[in-house]
């Protein structure tokens, strides 16, 4: 148990973090997504949502703002709005791109965070920024 640490940050997901440089990519994915095929670096968190543990791995990791990437259907629901509201709170915005090049990005990334959460096309490609002074 680490103080000031948010406990739903598990130790694997900690050392990806801290691994991480500046300018690197972390997709947080739905349980859908084919993560184990796509990971460079998977870590599995079951039992959470994308926003969760969005949530949490901002208590600990600086992001470049105009480099957030929500990747959610044309016809937005209801329950997309949660992820939706936390990457505009964040200066980013919701894109919609094809699903051959939100796919490319998260091939790309750094890691994969797998969660169990049940909504489709409810991922998100966060990029690691530069800790100020």
């Amino acid at each position: 148990m680490l103080i000031g640490i948010d406990s739903r940050l598990g130790p694997d997901l900690l050392h990806v973090l801290a691994s991480m440089g500046h300018g690197d990519t972390l997709a947080i994915v739905d349980g859908n997504y084919p993560a184990e095929r796509d990971a460079k670096r998977l870590v599995r968190m079951n039992g959470h949502t994308v926003s969760s543990v969005l949530e949490a791995v901002l208590t600990v990791f600086p992001i470049e703002t105009d480099q957030v990437t929500g990747w959610v259907p044309e016809t937005e629901r209801d329950i997309h709005l949660d992820l939706m509201k936390q990457v505009r709170a964040l200066g980013g915005e919701i894109v919609r791109p094809k699903d051959s090049e939100f796919y490319q990005s998260v091939k790309q990334a750094f890691a994969i965070v797998a969660t169990t959460d049940s909504l489709l096309f409810n991922n998100i490609v966060i990029t690691k920024g530069a800790r100020g002074i």
